[in-house]
This record gives structure tokens, sequence and C-alpha cells, in this order.
């Protein structure tokens, strides 16, 4: 039997907040260079694969880049988009912009999010991932793609950010031990940790490419040095132990042995 679900413009109003970050427009900017592009390409290809293990009806994209990308692969009906900034976002029936820490969503809503460099260019991850796990839904799964800090972009980010004013250096190092707690305190199971994207990101290197030979020989060796770490996870929701006194009433009237088959405790 096939329900209909509503949209969720029925549960709650569209509303556009005026939050402009000049640090969402910039890096803008940076997703049209040649590193940026090689970067969220390999994420598409890791999405592409775990699209086909997730189900449901609504999905919700959270990105630090007016961009859409990412959920090519997802089957979900209902799919939209959260950004930080309004420009230069084309509004449409799907979009929204939003606070990340105050989702203008009720409560065990979505059924997939996907959380897109959305946690490490937040003032306050914690509270985005906290936000995240509200709105979605009991058995909800959760995907997040994080630059990795021990990589070379996230190892160039102290030098890079004496050094000059760049935006995609200006991120939190949110090595994935610590995500992993606070995904545990939010009651989700991890099903799939993922690297990728090995190269050094220099723009003046003739080309990046995520089929290369240095690339595959690093994923099937699962090297953890990849520019970003992908973290598929669960929300489980354990069910309360309901206490209600029961009368106890007798069994039986009678003995519960009857003579007939009395016990002999010396056998």
């Amino acid at each position: 039997m096939k329900f209909n679900r509503p949209p969720l413009n029925k549960y709650h109003p569209r509303r556009s907040v005026a939050v402009l970050s000049s640090q969402a427009m910039s890096l803008n900017n940076w997703t049209g260079q040649k590193f940026a592009r090689y970067l969220l390409d390999t994420e598409q290809d890791l999405l592409q694969q775990i699209s086909s293990q997730v189900a449901g009806y609504r999905l919700m994209h959270l990105g630090i880049t007016a961009d859409k990308c990412g959920l090519q692969g997802f089957k979900q009906l209902h799919q939209f988009y959260v950004r930080p900034s309004s420009e230069p976002l084309s509004f449409d029936s799907s979009s929204v912009v939003s606070d990340y820490t105050e989702l203008p969503l009720p409560s065990s809503v979505v059924e997939v999010a996907v959380l897109q460099h959305a946690l490490e260019y937040s003032s306050s991850p914690q509270a985005v991932l906290a936000e995240t796990a509200r709105v979605l839904a009991p058995g909800g799964h959760l995907i997040l793609c994080v630059i990795n800090p021990l990589s070379p972009i996230g190892l160039m980010k102290i030098p890079m950010r004496l050094l000059s004013k760049r935006p995609e250096y200006h991120f939190f190092g949110l090595r994935k031990g610590r995500i992993k707690d606070w995904l545990s305190l939010l009651n989700f199971q991890i099903i799939q940790v993922a690297d990728g994207a090995y190269s050094l990101p220099m723009e003046r290197l003739a080309s990046f490419k995520k089929n290369s030979l240095w690339e595959r020989s690093c994923q099937t060796v699962h090297l953890p040095w990849g520019n970003f770490f992908m973290i598929h996870a669960v929300k489980r929701v354990a069910g309360g132990i309901i206490n209600t006194p029961r009368p106890w009433s007798a069994a039986t009237s009678g003995s519960y042995v009857s003579p007939s088959k009395k016990i002999n405790l010396k056998e």
C-alpha cells in the first residue's frame, strides 16, 4: 500500500532567514577552482555509492556553498537544500536560507541528511550536529563530509591562515574521533567511514584526477590522510521501559506438583 506524504511546508511554512555569511559567499568562488572541484567530485562518487543504501521520503542537504551538489544519485522524492546565505542563491520551492543551529523544521521529519562541509565551517559545529539530529527521524541516515585536519589541506591551514586570507583555510580541525564521540552521545550508530582526495591542494598542478593510480592505491589500503573523510551513521532511538503494575493471580488453585508426578531429589 502506498501512502502519499505531505510536503514539509504543510508542517512549517518556508521562511527566509536574513543571515548573510561573507565566508560562505567567498567559498562560492573557491568551489570554482580546480582543487575544490576535484574534492567535490570525489565526494560525489562516494555519495553515489551510499545513495543505494538509504531509503526514505525526505532528504536534506546542508552545505556552505550555493552550488547544488551531492544529491544527484539519491532517489528520495522530496529533496531540499539549506544554505547559510541568501546570495548568490536563487530561491525555488526546494531551497531554504537558515541558521544551521536553528533549522525551520519540526522534529523527526527528515529521513536522510547530508552535511557537506557544514560542520567545520560553522561557528558551532556541535550545535549544528545536534540540530540535525533533532530533525532527523529515528532510523534516519546521516552522511557527513568533513575536511580532514591530518590531510595536506589540513596541515596547510595554519601557515596559510597567517600568510593569506583565503576562506577555504578558515575551518575547524575536526578529527574523526571527536565527531564519533558526538555521534555516540546523540545515539547514532556509525555504519561506514571512508577517506578520499589524496592529491596536494596546489592549483599549479596540471590536473587533479580522482581515478588516478595514486588515488586508487590510497583507497585500496585505506590510508587515513585523504583531504576529506565521510561518515555514514544511522540514528538509533531506544524504546523506553514502561513500568506498569500488574495484579498477580495464581496460575492454579492446587499444588504445583501433582501426586502422580512427585520429584525424587535423590536421583
